[in-house]
């Protein structure tokens, strides 16, 4: 092979690196960006569904700083009374002392929350016959307290009042 061949050859051969090169580094900042948006939209989901306020310390969302306010406990205490009538609810009272409120979401997202309301359904027989309303509605109640759909059955569970 003579000379000016194997130049040309070298200079291919690296042009061909530095685009496979080019092409790894793109897919790695981009898959670096999406995960970066996950862990802001995580964060907004706790900060929203657990009436969380924030301190942003930095652009790392790992540096986001949560502090519970009025309604996080509310939300928490109507949580921790469904798991004292149906333990499988979970309320995880240690990490809600250590406000990991990462771990407290991972465990609330984890709870089969929908089973735990057809449970209480059948166990209080307070909903007619066949009415089905949103498997939603018992995370509904503890979220946002709302009584729409499930307001007889947590009336019947003496988890609400009845009002007047």
């Amino acid at each position: 092979m003579k000379r000016s061949n194997k130049k040309r050859l070298i200079v291919i051969i690296l042009v061909i690196a530095g685009v496979i090169l080019g092409i790894h580094l793109h897919n790695e900042k981009k898959h670096a960006d999406q995960e970066a948006e996950m862990d802001w939209r995580r964060i907004d989901f706790i900060v929203s569904d657990f009436w969380l306020d924030v301190k942003y310390a930095s652009t790392d969302p790992n540096d986001a700083e949560f502090f519970p306010t009025e309604d996080t406990y509310r939300m928490m205490e109507r949580w921790k009374a469904v798991t004292e009538l149906y333990p499988e609810a979970g309320y995880p009272d240690e990490v809600v002392e250590r406000e990991d409120w990462l771990e407290v979401s991972r465990i609330f997202l984890g709870t089969a929350f929908h089973e735990i309301q057809e449970d209480m359904i059948e166990d209080t027989g307070a909903l007619p016959e066949g009415e089905r309303i949103p498997e939603s509605s018992l995370e509904d109640y503890i979220i946002h307290r709302s009584l729409y759909s499930l307001g007889p059955v947590l009336v019947e569970l003496g988890l609400e009042e009845e009002d007047h």
